[in-house]
């Protein structure tokens, strides 16, 4: 029987594979989720293989730090007096446009050619590329935390949130973007979304479990930002 790695609920069934991937689903929480998980040997090799991220060139560079822009914009009133890290800071855009407004800000990724082209477009700022337990070694503490399009390729919740309340100042805040997979504008049949994309996308949430999950480890629902697209923004404050 597969356990539930959100609730630990048994009620779980198989949902949907994909080539050789078995996505299952709790009828709990109805969290869905890969089983088993693929390695993050495996998750390594996909990010820093990709081939079309260079020191010099990150795909759509532009449009990504107009649309970092308005997103620090937006969250400025939760950031601000404090700093900030990106958790899964790509390229550095995010990180970039809230230093922009004056938010002292790092960033955090696996990817080597992405804080490769990070440290070299952003020299401002400060990048990281390390494992969560690597980068916890540094004791430091942040008053935001910004996540977006992380948490579905997470193959370890637990050590994830961990990683989180370790690294979040008491009263802090955490901004959160993924996948709705309850949203209506998900395609019937499942496999036709972009985004159901193992094994680089290894699980899926919806408002409710999300929350479940945030407040298990200490954590309020601050705000649910609208999302244009079948997607989640919320926004939680460390209790």
């Amino acid at each position: 029987m597969t356990v539930c790695p959100l609730c630990a609920s048994r009620r779980t069934r198989h949902f949907q594979d994909v080539e050789q991937y078995a996505f299952h689903r709790c009828d709990e929480c109805a969290f869905v989720f890969l089983d088993p998980m693929p390695t993050e040997t495996v998750l390594e090799s996909i990010y820093n293989n990709d081939g079309s991220i260079t020191s010099e060139f990150y795909p759509k560079a532009r449009s990504r730090f107009r649309r970092a822009l308005r997103t620090a914009f937006h969250l400025y009133r939760y950031a601000r007096g404090g700093n900030l890290l990106d958790v899964g800071c790509g390229g550095g855009f995010q990180v970039a446009a809230f230093r922009w407004f004056g938010i002292e800000s790092s960033g955090l990724d696996i990817s080597a050619d992405s804080i490769g082209y990070a440290r070299n477009k952003f020299k401002k700022s400060k990048f990281y590329c390390n494992s969560f337990d690597e980068f916890l070694s540094n004791n430091k503490k942040y008053n935001f935390i910004f996540s977006s399009e992380v948490i579905e390729h997470v193959v370890d919740l637990n050590e994830y949130m961990h990683f989180l309340n370790k690294c979040l100042s008491s009263k802090g805040y955490v901004y959160i973007t993924t996948p709705d997979i309850a949203s209506t504008r998900v395609p019937a049949n499942i496999v036709e979304w972009d985004v159901f994309s193992p094994p680089r996308h290894v699980q899926f949430f919806c408002r409710d479990n999300i929350v479940t999950l945030f407040e298990r480890h200490g954590f309020a629902l601050e705000k649910q930002f609208r999302d244009p697209k079948a997607g989640l923004r919320v926004l939680f404050r460390k209790v």
